[in-house]
């Protein structure tokens, strides 16, 4: 995968990872969900002196904090800790606002035995500027100022629109290749719309919503016909269960419905069509995985 894109913002975004990359500090990438956190993060590692060191990237937001805790410190079974394994190396923590109390202060310890300069460089990757909250919000001020003298901040997909055009033609090629598929591209009037949608999952919502296109499609250009989800096209079943149809943001007497109950009911179609696979539902709402389970109590939904 690469950076695709020449607005100023991405042009700005090229240039700081150079000289951050080469820094060779510990960094901070912050961004909404989507906007390819982790891709930056490769590159700070590639274009930096460690490059041809391992580069060891860990989800904090996957495990409980005892299974996070051996993955990142030991004991493991086979192989190394996490912190053993990027020595030297890079250490991609994602999801950073997800550790413990506990988990944090075992990472400052580690941070500080290692001394200046860092023997491990620490990448950290947060998600918590796009669920309306700042990365300080979740981390000790300790271990948050170790991690962010030097910090990214990756631009939504929806500042950069410009960029629009030039990222469907590059998905829609990777997708060809990979679904061995042969679409020529969106339509004129989808692009159209494209470039009016406020993408809330970026560039991870873009790609998802032109691979399942690119599945149903009949023809070589994608039109509206084959982006229903986008453009309110499928029937949703009211939270309690019952159905018929409604137009998107209204329920079927045609009453608007809060923001609330869009969300809920969006959240229990994601379910309904993709099953109990919460990574899988996390991709698909555009969501971290520590999102996605305090809207489920929110919500009071269970998969039992």
């Amino acid at each position: 995968s690469k950076l695709v894109g020449s607005s100023p913002e991405m042009e700005r975004l090229r240039e700081d990872i150079l000289d951050l990359g080469q820094a060779d500090g510990h960094v901070l990438i912050e961004g909404e969900t989507g906007t390819g956190k982790t891709l930056v993060a490769h590159a700070l590692h590639a274009v930096g002196p460690r490059a041809s060191r391992k580069f060891v990237p860990i989800s904090c937001a996957a495990y409980n904090d005892e299974v996070l805790s051996a993955k990142l410190f030991g004991p493991v079974e086979n192989g190394l800790p996490a912190v053993e394994e990027a020595r030297g190396g890079t250490l991609c923590l994602e999801d950073i606002e997800a550790l413990s109390d506990g988990l944090q202060a075992r990472l400052l310890a580690f941070i500080a035995e290692q001394g200046s300069p860092a023997e491990t460089r620490i990448i950290a990757i947060s998600n918590a500027r796009g669920e309306g909250r700042r990365a300080e919000d979740s981390l000790r001020p300790d271990l948050f100022y170790r991690l962010t003298a030097l910090k990214i901040t990756l631009p939504p997909l929806r500042e950069r629109r410009e960029d629009i055009p030039v990222l469907v033609d590059f998905l829609v090629k990777k997708i060809n290749k990979d679904l061995h598929k042969n679409i020529a591209g969106v339509s004129k009037e989808m692009m159209e719309i494209f470039l009016q949608y406020r993408w809330p999952g970026n560039i991870r919502e873009l790609e998802n919503l032109l691979v399942r296109a690119s599945v149903i499609a009949r023809g070589q250009i994608l039109g509206k016909v084959d982006f229903p989800d986008l453009l309110g096209g499928a029937s949703v079943e009211a939270p309690g269960g019952e159905g018929g149809e409604a137009k998107p943001g209204m329920d079927a007497s045609g009453r608007l419905l809060t923001l609330d109950e869009v969300e809920e009911r969006q959240i229990r179609l994601v379910i309904t069509k993709i099953g109990r696979n919460k990574g899988e539902i996390c991709e698909a709402l555009g969501i971290s995985r520590p999102t996605l389970e305090r809207k489920l109590e929110k919500y009071g939904i269970t998969f039992e």
